[in-house]
Protein backbone atom coordinates (compact mmCIF):
# COMPACT_ATOMS: atom_id res chain seq x y z
CA UNK A 1 0.00 0.00 0.00
CA UNK A 2 2.79 2.41 0.91
CA UNK A 3 4.63 1.56 -2.34
CA UNK A 4 1.51 2.40 -4.37
CA UNK A 5 1.26 5.89 -2.77
CA UNK A 6 4.94 6.55 -3.46
CA UNK A 7 4.60 5.50 -7.11
CA UNK A 8 1.48 7.66 -7.57
CA UNK A 9 3.23 10.66 -6.00
CA UNK A 10 6.33 10.12 -8.16
CA UNK A 11 4.18 9.84 -11.30
CA UNK A 12 2.32 13.03 -10.46
CA UNK A 13 5.54 14.95 -9.84
CA UNK A 14 7.14 13.60 -13.03
CA UNK A 15 4.07 14.61 -15.05
CA UNK A 16 4.08 18.11 -13.56
CA UNK A 17 7.79 18.44 -14.33
CA UNK A 18 7.27 17.34 -17.93
CA UNK A 19 4.51 19.94 -18.37
CA UNK A 20 6.71 22.65 -16.92
CA UNK A 21 9.54 21.79 -19.34
CA UNK A 22 7.19 21.68 -22.34
CA UNK A 23 6.79 25.47 -22.30
CA UNK A 24 3.73 27.59 -22.62
CA UNK A 25 1.53 27.33 -25.70
CA UNK A 26 0.40 30.71 -26.95
CA UNK A 27 -3.26 30.72 -27.93
CA UNK A 28 -3.25 34.44 -28.74
CA UNK A 29 -0.83 36.19 -31.05
CA UNK A 30 -0.04 39.80 -30.19
CA UNK A 31 1.15 41.88 -33.13
CA UNK A 32 4.30 43.91 -32.43
CA UNK A 33 2.55 46.99 -33.81
CA UNK A 34 -0.37 46.58 -31.40
CA UNK A 35 -2.79 45.99 -34.29
CA UNK A 36 -5.24 43.13 -34.64
CA UNK A 37 -8.79 41.88 -34.96
CA UNK A 38 -9.75 41.81 -31.28
CA UNK A 39 -9.48 44.30 -28.45
CA UNK A 40 -10.25 43.49 -24.84
CA UNK A 41 -10.54 46.22 -22.25
CA UNK A 42 -9.90 44.07 -19.17
CA UNK A 43 -11.70 46.28 -16.68
CA UNK A 44 -14.23 49.09 -16.54
CA UNK A 45 -15.68 50.64 -13.42
CA UNK A 46 -18.01 53.46 -12.48
CA UNK A 47 -17.64 52.94 -8.74
CA UNK A 48 -16.45 55.80 -6.49
CA UNK A 49 -17.37 58.40 -9.10
CA UNK A 50 -15.13 56.92 -11.80
CA UNK A 51 -15.91 56.56 -15.49
CA UNK A 52 -14.09 54.48 -18.07
CA UNK A 53 -13.17 56.05 -21.41
CA UNK A 54 -13.02 53.80 -24.49
CA UNK A 55 -11.60 54.23 -27.97
CA UNK A 56 -10.90 52.02 -30.95
CA UNK A 57 -9.13 53.00 -34.18
CA UNK A 58 -9.58 51.52 -37.63
CA UNK A 59 -6.06 51.95 -39.03
CA UNK A 60 -6.89 50.49 -42.45
CA UNK A 61 -8.30 51.78 -45.73
CA UNK A 62 -11.25 49.38 -45.38
CA UNK A 63 -14.59 49.83 -43.66
CA UNK A 64 -14.97 47.51 -40.65
CA UNK A 65 -17.83 45.91 -38.75
CA UNK A 66 -17.03 45.35 -35.06
CA UNK A 67 -19.02 43.48 -32.38
CA UNK A 68 -18.85 45.40 -29.09
CA UNK A 69 -19.84 43.50 -25.93
CA UNK A 70 -19.95 44.74 -22.35
CA UNK A 71 -19.81 41.99 -19.72
CA UNK A 72 -20.30 42.36 -15.98
CA UNK A 73 -17.43 41.31 -13.73
CA UNK A 74 -19.07 38.79 -11.42
CA UNK A 75 -20.01 35.99 -13.86
CA UNK A 76 -19.14 37.52 -17.26
CA UNK A 77 -22.78 37.91 -18.22
CA UNK A 78 -23.43 40.25 -21.14
CA UNK A 79 -25.04 43.55 -20.12
CA UNK A 80 -24.99 45.27 -23.54
CA UNK A 81 -23.87 44.55 -27.07
CA UNK A 82 -24.03 46.36 -30.37
CA UNK A 83 -22.46 46.34 -33.80
CA UNK A 84 -20.14 49.22 -34.61
CA UNK A 85 -19.57 50.17 -38.25
CA UNK A 86 -16.36 52.10 -38.86
CA UNK A 87 -15.26 53.78 -42.07
CA UNK A 88 -11.63 53.72 -43.22
CA UNK A 89 -9.24 55.44 -40.76
CA UNK A 90 -12.16 56.00 -38.35
CA UNK A 91 -11.93 56.42 -34.57
CA UNK A 92 -14.81 55.54 -32.24
CA UNK A 93 -14.93 56.90 -28.70
CA UNK A 94 -17.32 56.30 -25.84
CA UNK A 95 -17.47 56.10 -22.07
CA UNK A 96 -18.95 53.86 -19.41
CA UNK A 97 -20.65 56.12 -16.89
CA UNK A 98 -22.60 55.60 -13.70
CA UNK A 99 -26.37 55.86 -13.53
CA UNK A 100 -28.63 56.02 -10.49
CA UNK A 101 -28.84 52.21 -10.33
CA UNK A 102 -26.05 50.84 -12.54
CA UNK A 103 -24.02 51.88 -15.58
CA UNK A 104 -24.49 52.98 -19.17
CA UNK A 105 -22.45 53.60 -22.29
CA UNK A 106 -22.48 57.10 -23.78
CA UNK A 107 -20.95 58.45 -26.97
CA UNK A 108 -21.00 61.61 -29.05
CA UNK A 109 -19.31 59.75 -31.89
CA UNK A 110 -20.97 59.82 -35.32
CA UNK A 111 -19.96 56.24 -36.24
CA UNK A 112 -22.97 54.04 -36.96
CA UNK A 113 -24.09 51.54 -34.33
CA UNK A 114 -26.83 48.95 -34.46
CA UNK A 115 -28.88 49.29 -32.37
CA UNK A 116 -28.33 53.03 -32.22
CA UNK A 117 -26.98 54.41 -28.96
CA UNK A 118 -29.37 57.18 -27.83
CA UNK A 119 -28.03 60.72 -27.27
CA UNK A 120 -28.41 60.30 -23.49
CA UNK A 121 -26.60 56.93 -23.50
CA UNK A 122 -27.68 53.29 -23.37
CA UNK A 123 -28.16 51.84 -19.86
CA UNK A 124 -26.80 48.38 -19.21
CA UNK A 125 -29.29 45.53 -18.68
CA UNK A 126 -29.50 42.66 -16.25
CA UNK A 127 -31.56 40.25 -18.40
CA UNK A 128 -28.87 37.59 -18.66
CA UNK A 129 -27.83 37.44 -15.03
CA UNK A 130 -31.25 37.55 -13.38
CA UNK A 131 -31.65 34.23 -11.61
CA UNK A 132 -28.03 33.04 -11.86
CA UNK A 133 -26.08 31.74 -8.87
CA UNK A 134 -24.46 35.06 -7.88
CA UNK A 135 -26.07 36.76 -4.88
CA UNK A 136 -26.20 40.26 -6.43
CA UNK A 137 -29.06 40.45 -8.97
CA UNK A 138 -29.53 44.23 -9.27
CA UNK A 139 -28.18 46.61 -11.89
CA UNK A 140 -25.46 47.56 -9.39
CA UNK A 141 -23.67 44.49 -10.75
CA UNK A 142 -23.19 46.31 -14.09
CA UNK A 143 -20.92 48.92 -12.46
CA UNK A 144 -17.81 46.77 -13.00
CA UNK A 145 -16.84 44.50 -15.85
CA UNK A 146 -14.91 44.31 -19.10
CA UNK A 147 -15.36 45.07 -22.80
CA UNK A 148 -14.72 42.94 -25.88
CA UNK A 149 -14.41 44.40 -29.38
CA UNK A 150 -14.09 41.80 -32.14
CA UNK A 151 -13.87 42.54 -35.85
CA UNK A 152 -16.66 40.77 -37.73
CA UNK A 153 -15.59 41.77 -41.22
CA UNK A 154 -13.95 44.28 -43.53
CA UNK A 155 -15.17 45.78 -46.78
CA UNK A 156 -12.76 47.13 -49.37
CA UNK A 157 -13.50 50.47 -50.96
CA UNK A 158 -15.25 53.55 -49.68
CA UNK A 159 -18.46 52.99 -47.71
CA UNK A 160 -21.62 54.90 -48.62
CA UNK A 161 -22.06 58.11 -46.61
Amino acid sequence: MNTFKQKALFSALAGAGALAMAGAANAVYVNQDGLGQALIYPYYTVRAGNMTLLSVVNTTDQAKAVKVRFLEGKNSQEVLDFNLFMSAKDVWTGAVVGTSDGAAVVTNDKSCTNPKIPAGGQPFRNYLFLGDAAPLQTLDRTREGYVEMIMMGASPGTPAA
